[in-house]
């Protein structure tokens, strides 16, 4: 596995590392494979190591090459940035395909809570659009008409201090389903206090009503901010493990490989290596 860094910025503020795995002659059906983009979550004030590394790291195991993508947060994200550097991302990964060893037209962006709202913006508004979205736990809804002027920390990173109502109305991502929408996989958890599970039921209505393939899994028990609900990320929290909601990773690949297509497997006799021919 290679690891590789690209800057996004100038600055070095934005990057995107992809844990890449080359070609091996024991794994030739393995040579090109379907890839995805990991946003982390963080309210758009920073990137969450839990929701980083980790999940691209589980997805690669599974036979993905995995990008994580740090974008920009606070008052840098000013101007919807993050939009725009998940688009750049996409269309990097797609540039570098061949170097890179992955499927262009098989790339799903992976995201969780702000960075699930990220995931789902740029597949339903970037330039560079993925082919399919993983949310989970996402904030779809960072704005409705009640809301006073610049309590959110979300409004205020991505619009600054001065924004119109349907600026604010357009981070609500139900509004931007179409039947062109990409195919969308989802899971929440109902005692999430942070995001309501009524959003991402929103969300999925959207996709129903515009007759778009998707997926939505509500786990009735853990709290927010879950990741792998394994051990893994549970920074030594018990209430950040859960058996259920940790289903929802070997779903979503199952999920993904149905949509991009099944690795080819045929049945055919053991073929011994040249090189343990003249031992054996």
């Amino acid at each position: 596995m290679r690891i590789i860094t690209e800057n996004l910025t100038r600055d070095g503020r934005v990057t995107l590392t992809g844990y890449v795995q080359d070609p091996s002659v024991e794994m030739k059906a393995l040579a090109k494979k379907p890839a995805v983009l990991v946003c982390p979550g963080g309210a758009y004030l920073f990137t969450s190591d839990r929701e980083a590394e980790p999940i691209a790291l589980a997805y690669a195991a599974r036979g993905f090459q995995a990008f994580v993508l740090r974008y920009s947060v606070g008052k840098d994200a000013c101007g919807c940035k993050p939009l725009q550097e998940a688009s750049d991302a996409i269309g990097l990964m797609r540039r570098h395909a061949e170097a890179w060893h992955l499927d262009p037209d098989r790339i799903a962006s992976v995201g969780f809570s702000a960075g699930g709202h990220l995931a789902a913006w740029v597949g339903l508004c970037g330039e560079h659009k993925p082919n399919a979205m993983i949310l989970g736990y996402p904030g779809l809804e960072l704005w409705k008409p009640s809301d006073e002027r610049g309590t959110s920390p979300l409004q205020r990173s991505l619009l600054g201090d001065d924004y119109t109502d349907e600026q604010a109305n357009a981070l609500n991502l139900a509004n931007h389903v179409t039947k062109a929408s990409i195919p969308m996989f989802c899971w929440h958890t109902v005692e999430d206090v942070i995001i309501p599970s009524q959003s991402v039921l929103r969300f999925a209505l959207a996709y129903a009503d515009n007759g778009v393939p998707y997926e939505l899994h509500l786990f009735q028990q853990g709290e927010h901010g879950l990741s792998l609900g394994t051990y893994v990320t549970a920074n030594g929290r018990k209430a950040m493990t859960d058996g259920a909601a940790a289903k929802w990773l070997d779903m979503s690949v199952d999920w993904l490989f149905r949509h991009f297509g099944e690795p080819e497997i045929v049945d055919k006799p053991y073929e011994m290596p040249d090189f343990l021919r003249g031992i054996l």
